[in-house]
């Protein structure tokens, strides 16, 4: 029997992946002059950055400590293998795309892309450097196998996110990936490991999880109101935001509860992430370009087609394995 999935982690990502996308696009609207640069949008953009991206990293350590069983040198050599084509053809086609559309158009961008090895290999363009960093942080983490390794590998993510937070580290963009990144996907590990959603559930964690949320939002007001916040500061509006965040959406779907949005648009959860900025750019080029600068019109239809675009996409390229291949690489190559 297959077990079934947690709905309650799949969600998490679908959320997260819609403030990505919202985050991209209004980005994207303000620096094309069709939206201002208002203290709303600057509070809201900051503000997400602090959790939206932790989300995803801490449910891709969840599923790894959760799924992964390595008992020889061998079977570490495929998960990385597998790790790689999961992640890198997505990665490399999608980048590649994008980097092609930026230098054919770059008239009508709102940012240049550095060259092709540059984008590929030293910095990546966002989104994909989720991808890039997500890979090498899999390719530097081994999935444990007790509570004392847990407990070592949880210490020795805390010391790099020191060394991140002091700056350390930080002159080489991989590097700096996982610098950032470790204590997020660690604690992902963890939250599988020590059963945390039997804890939460004793603990009322609903109405915790509620007051945390409305404590983390009104501790990032009053950060944007003081001006940037340090590296420490973000951290911990971080932590709050997750574990807050984290422990409603287990309290709200435990005994996998279905919500139907979020069902249907989990299922397109990467082909959101990949494609939403080109759809986005594609529609915001075509709509100044027939003179519809209206701020209202370009922001329903850039959403709307932001979310549509790519599940249209996905739906076609489904239609083909060779297609489809470019989501999702496991349908063509299977490793054990």
């Amino acid at each position: 029997m297959v077990k079934e999935r947690e709905r309650w982690v799949d969600y998490i990502k679908t959320f997260a992946c819609i403030l990505v996308v919202l985050g991209h696009f209004f980005q994207s609207m303000v620096q094309a002059n069709i939206l201002n640069n208002s203290d709303l949008y600057q509070w809201f953009n900051k503000t997400i950055y602090y959790f939206h991206v932790p989300l995803f990293f801490i449910c891709s350590g969840y599923l790894y400590q959760k799924l992964t069983k390595i008992s020889s040198v061998c079977d570490r050599g495929n998960n990385v293998l597998k790790k790689l084509i999961n992640l890198g053809v997505p990665y490399f086609t999608f980048s590649f795309a994008t980097w092609i559309m930026k230098k054919v158009f770059s008239g009508s961008v709102n940012s240049q892309i550095g060259g092709l090895a540059d984008t590929l290999f030293i910095r990546p363009t966002s989104p994909y450097w989720y991808l890039y960093a997500l890979f090498l942080i899999f390719l530097v983490t081994p999935a444990v196998k007790s509570k004392i390794q847990m407990i070592a590998v949880f210490a020795l993510s805390v010391i790099i996110k020191l060394f991140a937070i002091k700056g350390i580290g930080g002159g080489i963009q991989a590097v700096s990936y996982i610098c950032a990144n470790e204590i997020w996907f660690v604690l992902g590990m963890t939250l599988s490991f020590v059963s945390y959603p039997e804890i939460i559930e004793k603990r009322r964690s609903a109405v915790i999880s509620i007051v945390g949320i409305i404590m983390f939002i009104l501790l990032s007001v009053v950060v944007y109101q003081r001006g940037s916040a340090s590296a420490l500061v973000s951290f911990i509006l971080g932590l709050l935001a997750c574990a807050s965040i984290v422990s409603l959406f287990i309290s709200m779907f435990k005994d996998n509860r279905r919500n139907s949005v979020l069902t249907f648009l989990s299922k397109f959860t990467m082909p959101i992430f990949l494609m939403h900025t080109m759809f986005a750019a594609a529609i915001r080029v075509v709509l100044i370009k027939i003179g519809i600068t209206d701020a209202i019109v370009n922001v329903l239809i850039g959403l709307v087609i932001s979310f549509i675009g790519p599940i249209i996409a996905a739906l076609i390229m489904h239609k083909s394995r060779y297609l489809e291949f470019f989501l999702y690489p496991g349908v063509l190559i299977k490793i054990k």
